[in-house]
């Protein structure tokens, strides 16, 4: 992860507030900083390195590019000594490649006249931004921005199982900037690039859908390995499995939620030897993730989305290698709720726990792209709504916190592009994501297949511990809707009183 901020104001402002604001940014970046500061504009990333050579950080340039990412694939491109290189050309000279680009990413680039901004169409790597008659701030994160604006806390209506925020942000003026889309001086310009573009739906048998998965899963393999050690959060299930055996190196990282999942009897059966001797286990009580509950809203000054969010900040904060591997988005994309299997899907709107709240108002733009089909639909409107809105950016500001890059294997284009696209038997039938499922068997055996658990943290038992109260309703989404919004409103309401 890296740290992005431009800031363009009609006051001169010092220095001195400006590398306060780069401060917050620092622990996305910690291998080290760089900036220009030229009248009224000022531009810095925090650089957490990985790939490529120095030479790019080396040269003298009239222009300055801010980039957060990582383009597995930009040697396919050219000679270029990193892919930050690869990134800064395509800005420049051919804004096209970036739908040719694998991996997520996000820049700003000026010429200390213009300014060009724009992240990836997924929002894997997050940008947010602020403008008015007085100053223009893109940043990485809402932090850096609140250093520059007293923006006030407004009410986000907590939506769907997570707290979905695709574009909306609780702080009033402070917006996420659209996914795949260039912004020039603040204004939204064009699309880069789109997720609905990568959705062809057409007929395919069984055989050929397997031997197309396995095809891409190994370039992807090829492609996302990372030439430092890296970590996988690991729940001995399908996603992180499969992840496991293509990163076999990895170290893997169990978070043990003392009292519920059997997740570490399970790693460890399914782990084998030299595995297990890597093996990082992170034990968390209700007190202690109540405690690292409020340490996310302190540190990101935005909200716990989800009750997942506190395992991958445990994840991030322990393990010791600078790339982290999770299965986000698998579940969306092949069908891995179990609730699939059971809902009455209608052409009226998604009736997924995950979406039926459309306030985007997507769900027609989903029934188009399917022809129709309300049930490919709702797996995109949960794609959506909780990869979007909820866990990519989730993930991109908690491993950030901690130095971390987060990788995704599901994520990477290649593999969306074929999950989209598959047809809706391949997705939901009598097991959980079959074609996944099928190359899980495959490589381990069914014996290894352990049931889908549905325990993510300590999010009811821990409220003794959180300095709240809320009506307690006994339905337990309800009322872990009520502890996130009272939580998140009460503590930064306290620290900023």
């Amino acid at each position: 992860m890296c740290g992005i901020l431009y800031v363009r104001s009609r006051e001169s402002i010092d220095l001195g507030r400006h590398l306060a604001a780069v401060k917050t940014l620092e622990p996305r970046g910690p291998d080290f900083t760089r900036y220009q500061h030229k009248d009224n504009v000022f531009i810095a990333q925090t650089v957490l390195r990985i790939t490529g050579a120095d030479d790019y950080y080396q040269r003298n340039e009239k222009d300055f590019l801010s980039y957060n990412g990582e383009i597995y694939n930009y040697k396919w491109f050219g000679s270029y000594s990193t892919d930050t290189e690869a990134v800064h050309y395509a800005v420049t000279r051919d804004i096209k490649k970036f739908r040719y680009f694998e991996g997520p990413w996000a820049w700003a680039w000026t010429d200390f006249n213009t300014v060009l901004y724009a992240s990836d169409p997924q929002g894997e790597r997050c940008l947010y931004h602020y403008q008015d008659n007085d100053i223009l701030i893109v940043a990485s994160e809402v932090t850096a921005i609140l250093k520059y604006v007293d923006c006030k806390l407004q009410s986000v209506p907590y939506s769907n199982k997570g707290w979905s925020m695709i574009k909306q942000t609780p702080w009033q003026g402070i917006t996420r900037c659209e996914p795949g889309v260039m912004y020039c001086n603040g204004v939204r310009t064009q699309e880069i690039d789109s997720v609905w573009n990568w959705i062809n739906p057409q007929p395919l048998t069984w055989n050929d859908a397997i031997a197309e998965f396995d095809r891409r899963w190994n370039q992807v393999a090829n492609w996302i390995r990372p030439s430092v050690d890296s970590a996988i959060s690991f729940s001995a299930g399908i996603d992180s499995s499969l992840i496991l055996d293509m990163q076999p190196r990895s170290k893997p990282v169990v978070i043990d939620t003392i009292g519920k999942d059997p997740i570490v009897k399970h790693a460890a059966e399914f782990l084998n030897n030299d595995q297990l001797e890597r093996l990082l286990t992170i034990s968390v009580d209700p007190e202690q993730w109540a405690q690292e509950y409020k340490n996310i809203i302190q540190k990101t000054k935005m909200p716990v989305q989800s009750w997942s969010y506190i395992g991958k900040w445990l994840v991030a904060k322990h393990c010791t290698t600078k790339v982290v591997f999770t299965g986000l988005a698998a579940d969306e994309i092949f069908g891995g709720y179990p609730v699939y299997q059971n809902l009455t899907y209608t052409t009226q709107g998604s009736t997924s726990p995950y979406s039926s709240v459309d306030h985007e108002s997507i769900w027609q733009r989903c029934l188009d792209v399917y022809n129709g089909d309300p049930r490919q639909a709702t797996l995109l409107m949960d794609y959506w709504y909780q990869v979007v809105g909820v866990d990519a950016p989730g993930q991109d500001r908690l491993g950030a916190a901690w130095g971390k890059e987060t990788r995704s294997p599901f994520m990477t284009r290649s593999i969306m592009e074929f999950g989209l696209s598959l047809p809706w038997e391949f997705k939901v039938s009598d097991v959980s994501k079959p074609v996944l499922t099928h190359w899980f068997k495959t490589k381990f055996g069914s014996e290894k297949l352990y049931p889908k658990m549905g325990f993510a943290g300590h999010a009811n038992d821990s409220l003794p511990w959180l300095d709240i109260s809320i009506h307690n309703t006994g339905d337990r989404h309800k009322d872990w809707q009520s502890i996130a919004q009272t939580s998140y409103y009460s503590y930064l309401s306290q620290s900023m009183s």
